[in-house]
């Protein structure tokens, strides 16, 4: 049963979220700056850190949230599609046209290795009973392991790759990932 059939506001949230991040935000900038250019366009890495600040918020209120509650099982499953949307278009958008460089082999590695951690991690949640300690547990080892993931991306990651692509790729790079995202987000939740 997908998230949509427990909480049939979900659609609306997931909508709400992406028209803020992505239309709002936009709009915060003003169409020109004063000397008269436009503003920079929307690049991968903005992309990325929008759903990073998410995962970390859904995952602070996931681990605030009361043992065996509805709410607690919904946030789960949104803190799931989230994640694991954001690691399938992470991964087709940032890490392939990394790995492709030699000097971005290594962090590429690093970085899909502990994306399939963070899925293991991800499925033992799933397997214990949401009112237990056990699940307390090892959701915090799940919010550990995403937050250190997070931070070595944007402090590590980024940094290589950014010397790798070129301004016109982090921006295209970008709508195809804000794409492949909010793709992923519908079908996982259909599921």
């Amino acid at each position: 049963m997908g998230v949509a059939a427990l909480d049939p506001s979900y659609e609306v949230q997931l909508a709400m979220r992406l028209y803020v991040s992505v239309v709002l935000t936009r709009h915060c900038y003003p169409r020109r700056f004063p000397s008269g250019r436009l503003p920079m366009p929307d690049n991968l890495y903005d992309a990325l850190r929008e759903s990073h600040e998410l995962q970390r918020s859904l995952l602070r209120k996931l681990l605030r949230s009361k043992a065996g509650t509805q709410d607690r099982i919904s946030l789960f499953k949104e803190v799931r599609i989230e994640l694991h949307a954001h690691e399938a278009a992470e991964e087709r958008y940032l890490y392939v046209p990394i790995l492709m460089d030699d000097m971005g082999l290594s962090s590429s590695r690093h970085a899909l290795h502990e994306h399939h951690q963070i899925d293991e991690l991800i499925e033992d949640v799933q397997k214990l009973d949401p009112a237990g300690v056990a699940w307390v547990e090892k959701a915090k080892e799940l919010s550990h392991k995403v937050h250190h993931h997070l931070r070595e991306e944007e402090k590590k990651f980024f940094q290589v790759s950014g010397k790798i692509l070129s301004a016109a790729q982090k921006v295209k790079l970008a709508k195809q990932y804000r794409k492949d995202y909010a793709r992923m987000h519908k079908v996982l939740a259909a599921a």
